[in-house]
C-alpha cells in the first residue's frame, strides 16, 4: 500500500506540479501564456494570497493536486470555498487521490468554518462526474462565462 500524504504545496514542489498543470490544462484543450502559469505558482504560495494548493504526496512523489479559494458571499455571513481545480496524473488514478484531495479542502472549509464547498466540472466529464456524485450534490446550476474582451 502506497504512502499518500495531503499536504500544502512547498517551493520544491514546482518541477512535479509543472506537468500536472499542463496535464490539466491539456485535459481542458487549453494553453496558457508561461506568466500567467508562473503568477499562478507564485499566488498558490504566497500566504498573503487567497488561492492554496494541496498536493498528493504518494511515497514522496506528487501525484495530483487542487487549487482553492475561499470568498465572501452575499447569501451568508460565512465565507464558500470554491474547489477551482483537481488534477491526477493520469497513470495514478483509481488510488483514491481524488476523494482525498476534496476531502482534505473539505476539511479545511470546516476548519475555517465556511459555508459550503463548491466546483464545477463539464458535464462530458464522467469519469471526474462518476468521483464527484458520489461526494457531493449536483447544485442544478449552470455556470455561465460572459467574454469581456
Amino acid at each position: 500500500m502506497p504512502n499518500v500524504v495531503i499536504r500544502p504545496a512547498a517551493d520544491d514542489d514546482k518541477a512535479a506540479w509543472l506537468p500536472l498543470w499542463q496535464g490539466y490544462l491539456t485535459f481542458y484543450e487549453t494553453s496558457l501564456a508561461d506568466e500567467i502559469t508562473e503568477r499562478t505558482w507564485d499566488r498558490l504560495l504566497d500566504p498573503a494570497e487567497t488561492m492554496t494548493c494541496l498536493v498528493a504526496d504518494v511515497d514522496n512523489i506528487v501525484l495530483g493536486f487542487t487549487h482553492y479559494l475561499l470568498h465572501d458571499n452575499t447569501w451568508t455571513v460565512k465565507q464558500v470555498c470554491y474547489l477551482q481545480d483537481l488534477f491526477v496524473d493520469p497513470e495514478a488514478r483509481n488510488l483514491g487521490l481524488g476523494r482525498a484531495l476534496i476531502n482534505a479542502v473539505a476539511d479545511k472549509a470546516r476548519e475555517l468554518d465556511c459555508m459550503r464547498l463548491y466546483w464545477t466540472t463539464k458535464r462530458d466529464n464522467a469519469t471526474a462526474r462518476a468521483l464527484y456524485d458520489k461526494l457531493a450534490n449536483d447544485s442544478n446550476f449552470m455556470r455561465y462565462d460572459f467574454a469581456l474582451t
